[in-house]
């Protein structure tokens, strides 16, 4: 088990929560297709969230600072440690580091919004 920090932007909160294999990762972030968000300011970490999560109804997201991802990401989010061959290992961020690298929670706009 990894120790990962779980951001959710629906409470909103963010959480430390145990994760094993993808089948954690799925059920923490609520998705069917999960993708994976890297970055140098996240340093050895990087994000799971929903790869879906832009088509099936998720209606809140998070917006990162600039260096993380330039915009909103949809769903609930994981910060996970990258062990640098394939496999997770304990998120080396604390929960200030990663509250720190977050804007804000915002909702989504539905396409058919007008502007």
């Amino acid at each position: 088990m990894s120790k990962a920090i779980l951001l959710d932007p629906f409470v909103p909160s963010i959480s430390t929560v145990e994760v094993g294999d993808y089948t954690d990762i799925t059920k923490h972030i609520g998705c069917q297709m999960f993708t994976c968000v890297r970055s140098q300011a996240l340093k050895d970490n990087v994000l799971y969230l929903d790869d879906e999560g832009l088509i099936n109804g998720t209606s809140r997201a998070t917006r990162f600072v600039d260096e993380v991802y330039p915009h909103a990401l949809a769903g609930r989010i994981l910060v996970i440690g990258d062990d640098g061959m394939g496999g997770d290992k304990d998120c080396t961020l604390s929960v200030s580091e990663v509250q720190a690298l977050v804007k804000h929670c915002c909702d989504i706009l539905p396409s058919d919004a007008p502007f």
